[in-house]
């Protein structure tokens, strides 16, 4: 059995956070301001239970955090946390980066094979 690290876990939450298009229209929402959830949940047509549930996927990844409403001490807003997201786009890049540098060396090897060709002529990339 495989076990994984914490940090591996909540970038399993994220990705799957962020794989459904409602909660990524409900993070883009956030963008602009701290939400109750009913203000976030006024443009979907989905229950209110329907958005809690997308607020608790959310909330786990740790891509927003529920803030107790300073106006009435009673409700919450939802805002967005930063950090998960930067995890997230930190692994992102890193794997973007190995990926590239795998393709540069392929397409430089490539090119070295080509250039010890008998009869090869240079010729000009596009």
């Amino acid at each position: 059995m495989v076990v994984f690290h914490k940090n591996e876990q909540r970038l399993d939450r994220v990705f799957a956070a962020l794989a459904d298009s409602s909660r990524r229209q409900m993070l883009a929402k956030l963008r602009k301001r701290p939400l109750t959830i009913s203000e976030l949940a006024e443009p979907f047509s989905m229950s209110f239970a329907g958005v809690a549930k997308h607020i608790d996927v959310l909330t786990s990844a740790g891509l927003v955090r529920k803030v107790r409403d300073q106006e009435d001490g009673r409700s919450f807003r939802l805002e967005l946390q930063n950090q998960s997201l930067m995890e997230a786009s930190a692994w992102l890049t890193y794997h973007q980066e190995f990926w590239a540098n795998k393709l540069d060396r392929l397409e430089s090897f490539i090119e070295e094979q080509d250039h010890d060709k008998p009869g090869h002529k240079n010729r000009k990339k596009n």
